[in-house]
């Protein structure tokens, strides 16, 4: 048997056909009273193979146990459930051991892609360098051709393209969803959540965020683009660690609003409205006392539309289920932690979320007033975040 170092050391000089495979979780030998620990191996990238050959690391072939597909964090191994919104601007998808969605844009998707071969087994840190040595690795052939990498921070290993040929139960079940709404004509804003199975589990009303352009419109296919194109990234008025994440939103009773979205999306740092410039403070903010009023009943409205109050208090569920504190629902605008009252404005929604200071304006399609108030809200908090949300 070999010594606990001796396999440590194979274990470093095993290689794929473009470089080394690493052990996430390097095995204990069995012994009395103990078991074996399971192991994956990954591929690394040919610059880091080639690295290694620079330092006189010999690197020999590597077996099966290197293929991303048999890797525990492959994407299809993980996947519980799919979801598409018409006004989400993708896929959602829904992974054991991940606490949110991972959204999947539809410029990622190529659901009439069925025959397609990997660059090789190498697992890359990100999309980016996927991309970049799939460019310079250009094959004449004229086959299509993608590479893996870690997505979702690292959690997941993905294709740089969803399609049959690369996640066949993901695509399966994304034409499922798509098909289901079509038929079924919804156009208003609705989302659908699929099993892997193609059974049905939740269908509500999700809320719209802000976006530059169009909506997405309703089509029994996907269109085909390029594998461009990322997740809009999240505003960024002053240095701050990434925003926590969250549990993913809970199943919603029949006829009740599912969590908006755009503000499940915001937890995780990748806030889907885009960012306003912060404009000059109003007298009335800068004189405002600063200290902090009691919290009123939160299941009060905010406005006439029984949608906007119904969402709301969808969205109040969620954050206290996923531990929110400091929840106030039009009320003058205050700092994280209840510090300070640093304005006389009254947001529709207001809340702290590990550390952070969250701010949500529901507006109407036709309105127009929230980047308005979302200048004001960023004026006078420049650490604040804020989410608009448009509901009928």
């Amino acid at each position: 048997m070999l010594s606990g170092l001796a396999l440590l050391l194979w274990l470093l000089g095993c290689a794929g056909r473009d470089g080394l495979l690493v052990a996430r979780d390097f095995p204990v030998l069995a012994s009395a009273g103990q078991e074996a620990v399971e192991v994956d191996f990954e591929v690394v990238t040919p610059r880091h193979a080639g690295e290694l050959r620079q330092r006189g690391v010999q690197l020999p072939r590597a077996s099966r146990s290197g293929d991303p597909r048999a890797h525990r964090d492959f994407v299809e191994l993980r996947v519980t459930a799919v979801g598409f919104g018409l006004t989400t601007g993708g896929y959602l998808l829904y992974c054991d051991g991940l606490p949110l969605p991972v959204l999947v844009p539809e410029s990622l998707v190529d659901l009439e892609l069925t025959s397609a071969e990997p660059l090789s087994d190498s697992i890359y840190p990100d999309r980016n360098e996927a991309l970049a040595d799939m460019a310079a690795r250009a094959s004449g052939s004229g086959r299509a051709r993608y590479a893996w990498y870690r997505g979702a921070g690292g959690a997941l290993i993905v294709p740089t393209v969803f399609s049959p040929a690369t996640t066949p139960r993901i695509a399966r079940t994304m034409l499922a969803v798509r098909q289901e709404l079509v038929e079924t004509g919804q156009r208003e804003l609705k989302a659908l959540l699929l099993d892997m199975t193609g059974n049905r589990i939740l269908r509500g009303v999700f809320s719209r965020v802000v976006r530059m352009g169009s909506e997405p419109a309703v089509r029994p296919s996907v269109r085909k683009e390029g594998p461009g194109g990322e997740a809009p990234a999240p505003r960024q008025p002053v240095t701050r660690a990434a925003a926590p994440a969250a549990p993913p939103a809970p199943a919603s009773a029949p006829g009740a609003p599912a969590p908006s979205p755009g503000l499940v999306q915001a937890l995780t740092g990748a806030n889907p409205t885009p960012p306003v410039a912060a404009g000059p403070r109003s007298p009335q903010d800068v004189s405002v006392n600063p200290k902090v009023p009691n919290v009123r009943r939160p299941d009060r409205p905010i406005g006439s539309s029984p949608g906007q109050n119904a969402q709301l208090q969808a969205d109040i569920q969620y954050l206290r289920s996923i531990g929110a504190e400091n929840i106030r629902v039009n009320q003058q605008q205050v700092a994280v932690h209840n510090s300070q009252r640093v304005g006389t404005n009254r947001p529709d929604l207001q809340f702290d979320y590990k550390g952070r200071r969250y701010h949500v304006e529901y507006d109407t399609p036709a309105s127009g007033r929230g980047p308005g108030h979302q200048s004001r809200i960023t004026s006078n908090d420049l650490n604040a975040d804020v989410i608009l949300l448009i509901v009928p």
